[in-house]
């Protein structure tokens, strides 16, 4: 399975092209997706997606309502 990936990308093939072949072996291999754990002490939330920063607030079980822009955000976890 791994030179069925690793090829095609040395070709510098699409993704999305070698997951419709990949798909006729096995129709799982493109659907996989793991989360980064993100490290609060190292990070800066600056630089995070707002959809990171949604994350991260619902993973404490917090909500951010009235939260309209990504500083918003970014109070809401400095001060949890």
């Amino acid at each position: 399975m791994l030179k069925e990936v690793v090829k095609p990308l040395s070709y510098h093939k699409p993704a999305d092209k070698i997951c419709e072949n990949l798909k006729k072996i096995d129709a799982q291999i493109c659907e996989l997706q793991y989360d980064k754990q993100i490290d609060l002490n190292t990070v800066d939330l600056k630089k995070l997606r707002v959809k990171q920063l949604k994350k991260i607030l619902s993973d404490w079980d917090e909500e951010c309502i009235g939260c309209l822009e990504k500083s918003d955000f970014i109070k809401r976890i400095e001060t949890t």
